[in-house]
């Protein structure tokens, strides 16, 4: 009990000195706390980072879920957790110095693991590592979108350019931009009949943080084994990239039948059906995490048995007919 009282007193300590403590400038005119920083990204009107907000929510309801395994593990001080606490406090101060609030997250994930690895012992924090690795997802990282964002606009734009062409749309790539082909019988030049830019929002980043975190909570919820829960959380990534491609297509179809500014508007007003294709992203991504999910769990070698046994059943060939099955009656002979 002592133990568990010191770790409560210790998150707490560590609540209030990055909810309260100045930290980092935020690139603006003075110091803003670490909390202050995220939750301006968390609140953002974009929208690309609300999913943090659960992230606490989920993480209490793993501790929930290992109540009985916790209960019955013992308790013991692991000085190795010291040490990492130690160093969590190093690289806060290291960020501090540096105005990095990047370098503030990290110390938070370090300093959180050492402290539980430090009062409660290996055991405990072997039973809770998911749910510590799963802060991860607390920490808005904006920066990526100029690494990632670009790429994924260039994939997205060229396979969209393939599927239009294979369901006998045609289509040609320039740049971002997916332009239908030129037809010279009718006389249209390149773009004529539609033309979508696959900008920043519709490369697919806004989607694919999000579809990581649901992922990695699905697959710990409903897999069992860590081999399994590894293999759905990296599934997430082509599923966003899948359901991205799948909205870019319904916006294309959309702009051939409606014209592009009822199916897609503007950039900074853009129409209903625009904002009604974003909610396929989540709904392509999460039905192939549920079939993926089925997959992972299906007992294959009872599924091999049954699906040999069915085979095995049935003749490969039909029964010859013997002597006595022939009819009795005769036919005339010519």
């Amino acid at each position: 009990m002592v133990a568990l009282g010191a770790l409560v007193v210790s998150l707490l300590a560590l609540a209030l000195l990055y909810g309260l403590a100045p930290y980092a400038s935020g690139y603006g005119a003075g110091l803003v706390t670490i909390l202050h920083f995220a939750n301006t990204l968390w609140s953002g009107d974009n929208g690309d980072w609300q999913h943090c907000y659960l992230v606490p929510f989920a993480a209490a309801a793993m501790v929930y879920f290992k109540r009985r395994k916790l209960h019955i593990a013992d308790l013991q001080t692991a000085w190795t957790g010291l040490g990492i606490t130690v160093f969590g406090l190093f690289v806060y101060w290291l960020g501090f110095r540096a105005d990095n609030v990047y370098l503030g997250y990290a110390s938070f994930q370090i300093l959180t693991g050492g402290v539980l690895l430090w009062l409660c012992g290996w055991k405990w924090t072997r039973h809770l590592f998911f749910a510590w690795a799963f802060l991860v997802f607390l920490y808005p990282v904006p920066f990526l979108d100029n690494i990632l964002a670009f790429p994924l606009r260039m994939i997205m734009s060229q396979a969209s350019v393939g599927v239009l062409n294979f369901l006998g749309v045609g289509a040609v790539k320039v740049g971002t931009a997916i332009l239908s082909a030129p037809d010279e019988l009718s006389g249209l030049k390149t773009g004529a009949r539609f033309s979508v830019d696959v900008a920043d929002p519709c490369s697919g980043i806004r989607s694919l943080f999000a579809l990581m975190m649901v992922s990695a909570l699905y697959g710990y919820f409903t897999q069992p084994g860590v081999w399994r829960k590894v293999s759905l959380f990296f599934c997430a990534i082509p599923l966003a990239v899948l359901g991205n491609l799948a909205r870019i297509l319904m916006l294309t179809i959309g702009t051939i039948a409606m014209g592009s500014e009822t199916a897609i508007g503007s950039l900074d007003d853009p129409s209903f059906f625009h904002m009604l294709a974003g909610y396929l992203v989540f709904i392509v991504a999460l039905a192939g995490l549920i079939g993926i999910g089925k997959l992972l769990n299906a007992d294959w070698s009872r599924v091999s048995t049954n699906f040999r046994t069915f085979f095995e059943s049935k003749p490969l060939h039909p029964p010859s007919r013997s002597v006595a099955d022939k009819p009795t009656h005769s036919y005339d002979e010519y």
